[in-house]
């Protein structure tokens, strides 16, 4: 059996979306043809010792410790250089040397995301990066931001200029680049004909088995999936909940329930907003996200797929994206899925959902059926399947 070497700068246990998703759902599919060693790094002793499920996806996994301190670090000495903090801050010399003695024994490495990038550029193996996003196209999106202003946003302006030369630049070491979006390939490398026709766009998917549609709107309850330790998804939901929220309130005692892992800070800070609930990580997010009348997707400076998105579809809850949040999914406004961008659009889209359960209940079913036939995995990651088949081969 071919074998295949894939780094992640975090450990994909527990798998909880973004990013740690997708890379699973994409060892899972390759461990159906092929040997998948993973080398990961980890910045707790939880993650190092974590027991991993019996899932068949990894034959072998190697874990290598990288305390966060020594993170820090990594980006205090590389703010002189060009080095994009995204990257120094994932630099273990411990990691490097395991990656080049395990190149050796496999025939394909992946590493994920641009990270983990720097550690194959120059081993003489055929390898893919699997850079998902473009993430200069997150801070540039920031940087145009008004409230961009500050140390934070001066941060952001000088990694925006160095992340974007990195994501250029290190694509020439690489088979191929993938990412999830058009949007993504093209903002990156529509001036650069040798990366863009190298440039695979796959799709996030999505697992049906673990979310069961159930339109079942019974309350005033919005929902908001994601990871809140994310800038990305911290802003949008924040913004939604102080600037759409309290409008929408004036109509009713609407909820916004906001599910996913969560600082303690970010916590208290939702707490002191009326009418927001934030509960942190949860057994079953269906569950929690049950009678909810639209699931909400009010990203700002995002790329990529949002999975929340996919999600909400797929649970049968009826889904209110940005235009931003839209991006690399081709579901039809207004009969599958619904788009704001101004408190006052939201709250339109909102209250018409709940004034009109035909209209909630067409949309719910169109998004499913949209999900079953654009966004199972094997489908999305096919395309990246058969490049792999050809280089192994």
């Amino acid at each position: 059996m071919k074998t295949i070497l894939v780094l992640t700068p975090r450990f994909p246990y527990p798998v909880i979306g973004g990013d740690r998703l997708r890379i699973y759902e994409l060892c899972k599919e390759l461990s159906k043809k092929y040997r998948i060693t993973l080398v990961s790094l980890c910045d707790s002793h939880q993650e190092l010792h974590m027991e991993i499920p019996d899932d068949g996806v990894f034959k072998d996994v190697h874990r290598i410790y990288l305390p966060r301190w020594r993170s820090y670090l990594n980006c205090i000495l590389a703010l002189p250089t060009k080095k994009p903090l995204q990257i120094a801050y994932y630099h273990s010399k411990k990691f490097a040397r395991l990656v080049e003695t395990l190149a050796e024994k496999h025939d394909v490495i992946i590493p994920h995301l641009i990270r983990a990038a720097e550690y194959a550029k120059n081993l003489d193996n055929r390898k893919i990066i699997e850079m998902t996003d473009a993430i200069s196209m997150n801070y540039s999106r920031f940087s145009e931001r008004k409230n961009s202003s500050g140390l934070k946003g001066f941060i952001y302006c000088i990694e925006q200029e160095r992340l974007n030369r990195y994501e250029k630049k290190i694509a020439e070491y690489y088979d191929y680049s993938v990412f999830v979006s058009q949007y993504d390939k093209d903002f990156l490398y529509n001036d650069l004909p040798l990366l863009y026709n190298k440039a695979l766009v796959c799709s996030n998917g999505v697992d049906l088995s673990k979310l069961p549609y159930n339109f079942s709107p019974e309350s005033k309850k919005l929902v908001f999936i994601g990871n809140m330790y994310s800038a990305q998804n911290y802003d949008a939901a924040y913004w939604f909940a102080t600037e759409v929220l309290p409008i929408l309130r004036e109509y009713g005692e609407y909820e916004f329930h906001i599910i996913g892992r969560i600082p303690q800070a970010s916590q208290k800070r939702f707490a002191q907003v009326e009418g927001v609930f934030a509960t942190g990580s949860v057994d079953s997010v269906a569950e929690h996200a049950h009678g909810s009348i639209a699931g909400i997707c009010s990203v700002r400076l995002a790329a990529g797929v949002q999975n929340k998105t996919l999600e909400y579809m797929a649970l049968g809850i009826p889904t209110v994206t940005s235009s931003i949040g839209l991006e690399g999914l081709f579901a039809t406004p207004n009969e599958s899925i619904l788009v704001a961008d101004t408190p006052s659009e939201y709250v339109e889209a909102i209250l018409k959902l709940e004034s009109d359960p035909d209209f909630a209940k067409s949309l719910s079913l169109k998004a499913l059926s949209y999900v079953k036939d654009h966004h199972s995995w094997s489908g999305k990651l096919r395309p990246l399947i058969e490049k792999i088949e050809e280089l192994i081969n």
